[in-house]
């Protein structure tokens, strides 16, 4: 079985179809994957713990806080990775928008580690939804950057001719 991103790599300007299959691929793997390490770590840590925590509600406000400002961080590097043009760009803005949009994920496991109140880990829940919403918002942007060649820099043509025996230099 072949990956989507096998064409998608050995194309030099992949398709729309074909970057937007890889870069969606690409996003949730690495997101849920980031997810998936979360509550490993989380159900890990949580297992070595020697007597229950009890919440604390400044505590949880505090993980809820810092969760909720990593989803505009996550979003506006995102969006500034998607400016840039070719699949390279692309792949890497799209890994890095999965890496930042799930980092409330993390918040959520250690405020579920801190036996934190319900209504804060839904509100950590409803972050890490935003979080992968946002991001598959970003994918077209994506899409879009991977799907327009890049075009060399100025001045990065052919180096001029340096033969002494013509007399042109």
């Amino acid at each position: 079985m072949r990956s989507p991103l096998t064409p998608f790599l050995a194309a030099d300007v992949p398709t729309a179809g074909v970057a937007g299959s890889a870069l969606r691929l690409t996003y949730a793997a690495v997101f849920l994957g980031q997810v998936a390490l979360a509550a490993v770590v989380g159900a890990v840590l949580f297992a070595a713990l020697p007597t229950p925590p009890r919440p604390n509600d400044w505590v949880a406000g505090v993980l809820v806080a810092f969760a909720a400002l990593h989803l505009p961080l996550g979003g506006g590097l995102a969006w500034a990775a998607s400016r840039s043009a070719g699949k390279g760009a692309a792949l890497a803005g799209a890994i890095t928008a999965a890496v930042l949009l799930s980092v409330p994920a993390w918040f959520l496991a250690l405020a579920a580690l801190s036996a934190q109140r319900p209504p804060f880990l839904l509100a950590g829940l409803a972050l890490v939804a935003v979080g992968y919403g946002v991001g598959f918002a970003f994918v077209p942007r994506f899409v879009r950057a991977a799907t327009t060649p890049v075009e060399p820099p100025e001045g990065t043509g052919p180096a001029p001719d340096d033969d002494p025996e013509d007399g042109t230099a």
